[in-house]
């Protein structure tokens, strides 16, 4: 199959999005913070929910073959002929497929002690070995699951992977004020340097985005703390953003998630002055790494309520793009680009900025990946995060795909409240 890379963030200039962001205008480039406790610390988890998690990619075909009548039923349309593509929708000797977790953010611990993973194809339990599908990359906090898939017939028709494991997530409470007394390092910790580099779809070596960056503090980047110039940086690209396309998710059949809306041709960024949710969410990114601070999109999927979001079994579920960047001797520090994009025109001059630090609704959102694929996969129809490697034929007709979750609730964590973790490395 043909492999889409992530599109580059372009390069041309924007009037409206180089225009420095005065104090006047955000109030936030040296604004006063609240007073806070004494003593606590910078980033504190809190009110934390036990959680059994059931995450699922699942494989399927678009139109299915009345044997009988010798018709074939689309979408659940009405039955129309069989002068249709019916190649196997996907062709494979065997397929690795791999879904990322990551075991720790600085709202979330994924417990993988234990866990229950099974994979069937075309309705058969496939032969895997649970104990070898877990893998951690070392001294990061990122996983793969891994699935060494066997197609029996050399074809398929669905294919279904699910994960069972537990998390435990919290509220995340940002003191803001100690947060923006954190002096510019020397330099960064050992593993945080990957996350101030050029990688596909988040470039900080734009010039027009280099500009909006430095331009977003009167008197430039380093006349303030990280923090206070990572947030000017996220107001100042939010501010300027429009939407040609606001979904966030791309569904399918049924209603099923299919994958991230990022725009499959065209341009987007500073160039357009707009994009999509993940867009704006990769664009702030590069902005934050083009001042020299380590950044990067947390990729999530949150349950919602909305009746359009529910899959064929019922969960309703959307990606969701929480940003963080570093700051030492602290952790990573969140940001929502969306919502810092709906209250920026009317920040007050606390120097707060709803969505920046102080992220709400974290308990809901399972965190899931740094990438949009992970290293050694290529992304099947869609972006979706999970991906798969060895040479499969996918009838492009028919081939429809599936990402979901079921959060059940185990109760509230045993300890109310504790620091978040300075760094990504765990036990």
């Amino acid at each position: 199959m043909k492999r889409r890379t992530f599109l580059a963030i372009p390069v041309l200039s924007v009037a409206a999005m180089l225009a420095p962001v005065s104090i006047a205008a955000v109030s936030v480039a040296t604004g006063a913070l609240p007073q806070t406790a004494a003593n606590r610390p910078v980033l504190l988890r809190t009110r934390p929910k036990l959680s059994e998690i059931r995450l699922e990619v699942e494989l399927f075909q678009q139109a299915s073959l009345d044997g009988r009548s010798g018709t074939v039923t689309l979408n659940g349309n009405t039955p129309q002929s069989t002068n249709v593509n019916t190649t196997p929708t996907y062709q494979a000797a065997g397929v690795s497929l791999g879904v990322p977790v990551l075991v720790r953010t600085s709202w979330c611990d994924t417990d993988f002690t234990k866990y229950v993973a099974r994979a069937t194809v075309d309705g058969l339990d496939a032969a895997t070995d649970p104990s070898k599908i877990f893998t951690r990359m070392p001294g990061t906090a990122e996983a793969t699951l891994k699935y060494e898939v066997p197609f029996p017939r050399g074809a398929a028709e669905s294919l279904l992977l699910r994960t069972t494991y537990q998390v435990q997530r919290w509220e995340l409470d940002v003191d803001e004020r100690a947060a923006a007394t954190a002096t510019w390092p020397r330099e960064w910790p050992s593993g945080v340097d990957r996350f101030l580099k050029q990688e596909a779809g988040i470039d900080p070596t734009i010039k027009a985005l280099q500009a909006v960056a430095e331009g977003a503090t009167p008197g430039g980047s380093r006349s303030v703390s990280p923090f206070v110039a990572a947030r000017n940086t996220v107001v100042a690209i939010s501010k300027g953003w429009k939407f040609a396309n606001s979904g966030t998710s791309i569904y399918g059949q049924k209603g099923a998630l299919r994958g991230i809306n990022f725009t499959d041709s065209g341009i987007w960024g500073i160039e357009a002055g707009g994009g999509t949710p993940v867009e704006l969410a990769a664009t702030c990114v590069a902005g934050v790494r083009s001042l020299g601070i380590p950044s990067r999109v947390v990729y999530c999927l949150t349950q919602r309520g909305r009746a359009r979001d529910r899959d064929s079994k019922g969960a309703a579920a959307e990606f969701r793009f929480v940003c963080e960047f570093f700051l030492p001797n602290i952790g990573w520090i969140p940001f929502d680009p969306m919502i810092v994009r709906q209250n920026a025109a009317t920040t007050q001059a606390t120097g707060m900025v709803k969505g920046f630090a102080n992220v709400e609704d974290l308990v809901t959102t399972l965190p899931l990946a740094f990438r949009t694929v992970a290293d050694g996969y290529e992304k099947a129809d869609r972006y979706a995060l999970w991906g798969w490697k060895g040479n499969v034929t996918v009838n492009a007709d028919r081939a429809v795909s599936r990402i979901g979750f079921d959060a059940s609730g185990r109760g509230n964590g045993k300890i109310p409240q504790m620091p978040a973790p300075v760094s990504d490395e765990t036990p």
